[in-house]
This record gives C-alpha cells, sequence and structure tokens, in this order.
C-alpha cells in the first residue's frame, strides 16, 4: 500500500519555475537542451531523483537531513513533483538538486544581450583554420557547431577565458540572454572588437582575419525583410537541413537561408513579368549579420515564401502570416501579380496557394467592399470599368 500523497505546500517549486536556474542540460545523446526541451528534461530528472531514496537527500547547515524532491497533489491536477524549497532555503535545495543530477546551477541569470556583442553566425566568416578535434580544416556548417562548441567551453573554463586589455582583465566569452530568453554565448565585443577576437583566436588555435572586417558593406536591413525567427511562425514542418537531430523551426530556417544564399542557381525566383529577384539577402541589423527573406516588396513576397516553402518542404500558416498595408498601391498590385499567376498555374497546390494569399492579402487591404472574396471584389472592379 502506498503512502498517500500530501497538498503542495506554498513556496514548493515546479520545473518550468526552475528551468532558469539550471544550465548544461543534456539528452542522453549528450546534446545541451533549451526552452520546452530543457523543461521536459528536468521533469524527468525530478522524478528519477525522487525513485533514488538513497540521493535524494539533502543537510541543511544544522545538521538536518530533508528530500530534495517531493510528490504533491493540488486540488484538480495530477500529482507532480516539486523541489523542496516551501521551508528549506531555495539555493540550497538548488544547488543539492544540480550537483545530484549533474547539471549546472547558475544562482544568477545572465545579462540582456549588448549591442556589439557576437554570436557565432556573425563572425564565423571572420576565423580561418577552424579544426576538428581530429585536426581536420572545417567549413560550412560544421566549422560553425565547432565554434559553438569551442565559445562555450571556453566560457566553462574560468582560468583561460581572460584578455588583458589596457591593464584590465576582461572576459573572452560571456553568457547572455538573447530574445525569449534564450540563453547563448557571446564574445565580449562591445567595447574591444579586435581585442576579444584575436584572443579567441589565439585561445582556439585558429586565425583571425581582421582584414575582412571591412571587406563587405552591408545593407541595412528593410522594413518587411524576414529573418529566420520571424519566419518560424509563418512556416510549419521545415525539413532539417544537415543535421538529423531536432532543431527548432528558425535554426532549420537559417541554415537553409545560408545554403540558398551561397548557392546562386537556386537563390533566385521567377515572377509573372518573367523578370528574376533574388529569395535571400544578406543585411546588416544592428550589431549582427543575418540572412532575410527578400520580402521588402509586397509584390515580391508571395513568391518568395513560395519558393522558400518548396524548397524546405514546409507549409504555410496563413493565419500568422502578416501582411503589411502602409502601401495599399502596392498591396493591390500584389493582389493582381498573384491572381494572374493563379491563371497561369497548372497545378492545384499552386493555384490553391496564390489563392489563399489573395485572400489573405484582400483581407489585410480592408477595401471599403460588400464583397466577401478577393475573387468578387477584382469582378466588381472589372465590371466597374465596363461602365
Amino acid at each position: 500500500m502506498t503512502d498517500a500523497i500530501e497538498l503542495k505546500q506554498e513556496g514548493e517549486l515546479n520545473a518550468a519555475e526552475v528551468v532558469k536556474f539550471f544550465d548544461n542540460v543534456k539528452n542522453e545523446n549528450g546534446e545541451k537542451l533549451t526552452q520546452s526541451e530543457k523543461r521536459g528534461r528536468l521533469r524527468f530528472l525530478f522524478t528519477k531523483l525522487y525513485q533514488n531514496k538513497a540521493k535524494n537527500r539533502c543537510t541543511l547547515p544544522k545538521g538536518k537531513i530533508v528530500p530534495i524532491v517531493v510528490h504533491r497533489r493540488q486540488e484538480g491536477r495530477a500529482p507532480a513533483y516539486y523541489l523542496n524549497t516551501a521551508r528549506v532555503p531555495k539555493e540550497i535545495i538548488l544547488k543539492a538538486f544540480a550537483e545530484q543530477t549533474g547539471i549546472t546551477y547558475k544562482n544568477e541569470r545572465p545579462q540582456a544581450k549588448k549591442i556589439g556583442e557576437l554570436i557565432v553566425s556573425d563572425v564565423k566568416h571572420l576565423f580561418d583554420n577552424v579544426k576538428s578535434e581530429e585536426g581536420k580544416k572545417l567549413s560550412g556548417f560544421k566549422k560553425q557547431d565547432r565554434l559553438n562548441g569551442l565559445f562555450r567551453k571556453l566560457y566553462e573554463r574560468p582560468e583561460d577565458n581572460i584578455c588583458e586589455i589596457a591593464g584590465k582583465k576582461q572576459p573572452i566569452i560571456v553568457e547572455r540572454l538573447g530574445i525569449n530568453n534564450k540563453t547563448m554565448y557571446c564574445l565580449n565585443s562591445s567595447e574591444h572588437r579586435q581585442e576579444i577576437l584575436s584572443a579567441f583566436a589565439q585561445w582556439a588555435d585558429c586565425k583571425y582575419c581582421s582584414e575582412k572586417e571591412d571587406a563587405e558593406k552591408l545593407q541595412e536591413k528593410q522594413e518587411g525583410e524576414l529573418t529566420p525567427r520571424e519566419c518560424a511562425r509563418i512556416f510549419h514542418k521545415v525539413e532539417n537541413y544537415g543535421k538529423e537531430y531536432k532543431k527548432y523551426t528558425s535554426e532549420k530556417l537559417a541554415q537553409w537561408f545560408e545554403y540558398i544564399y551561397n548557392n546562386p542557381k537556386l537563390n533566385q525566383v521567377k515572377l509573372p513579368n518573367g523578370s528574376e529577384v533574388k529569395i535571400v539577402v544578406r543585411r546588416q541589423s544592428y550589431a549582427q549579420q543575418c540572412y532575410c527573406l527578400n520580402t521588402a516588396d509586397e509584390v515580391i513576397k508571395p513568391f518568395v515564401l513560395k519558393q522558400i516553402a518548396e524548397i524546405t518542404k514546409a507549409e504555410i500558416c496563413f493565419d500568422n502570416l502578416c501582411i503589411k498595408t502602409h502601401s495599399k498601391n502596392a498591396l493591390y498590385k500584389s493582389i493582381l501579380a498573384v491572381c494572374k499567376a493563379e491563371q497561369k498555374a497548372t497545378k492545384v497546390q499552386d493555384k490553391k496557394y496564390y489563392r489563399s494569399y489573395a485572400q489573405k492579402a484582400y483581407e489585410s487591404l480592408s477595401p471599403q467592399s460588400r464583397e466577401l472574396t478577393v475573387t468578387e471584389w477584382l469582378q466588381h472592379i472589372a465590371n466597374q470599368k465596363r461602365k
């Protein structure tokens, strides 16, 4: 007969409430987890530790032994596992849990990312001779993955993660919070860019190509151009590029955008008027370089989105698609171009896409008309012109 499960006490914390305090939470393959996967892994560790009575113990400063994880129930909810932080100092329990499960306890949250601090994708083109552990020179996504690993490795070695600048010791790699509170490792380059990049290259045994810093002056990101993160809500079921393990949609799209940009024959789409335009463009956004969809022009946008969906085998979610209405003339031209493309299309799925996009654009345009569909509206305009 099992013991009755006690009611949850105020102050006991679940996995979602403490996820921000832990780092280096990894799956069975040793891959570091973030967001929902990280929370799920913590719930698993809660359960696993609770079931191990010998390890689920914490000795307080006065010698009292208390459990780290407790099993509780709330009215109207299924029983769940919580950290025993109701009457025990939270820091003691969090630290004990981290020690027993082999993860890292962080008693302070990272600062927000500063302008000028650089992630790997910003600077990978500036480093040459990046090698694998076996000594093989890397390129492309393998080079990027290796640099990400080196950023993390150096951050976790405080004795090496030091650069002396103007008589002061500065960390080379810092941990920061990005969009959606996702932690990332950045070069501490907001004030001393070249010194920090040089220090990292020396530690990583690669070459910092400072001559490339001014080799390419990129155009500023334009309104309407979409980054991978902004596209994540629009494109569903994006196929992985290169890697087999699971990635978030924005990360998959980032890899696809870079691949498409570096393949000129693939990086183009033909418009109904016969002209060709780029699908992906490279831009400067604040202190970062990024790949964006060439969607600033509303007339081009539907054809760029369609081409990206076909390349990545994705589905477009029209509910999440935002169509700008600052230029109603451009939006009207876009509707006409899409409707003409629908008339010329021979495939059913192509016709369906063009019709759906035209209807979405028509609803965004919000014309003063009683017609409910774009087809009815265009027919009304044609009738008006005949009179």
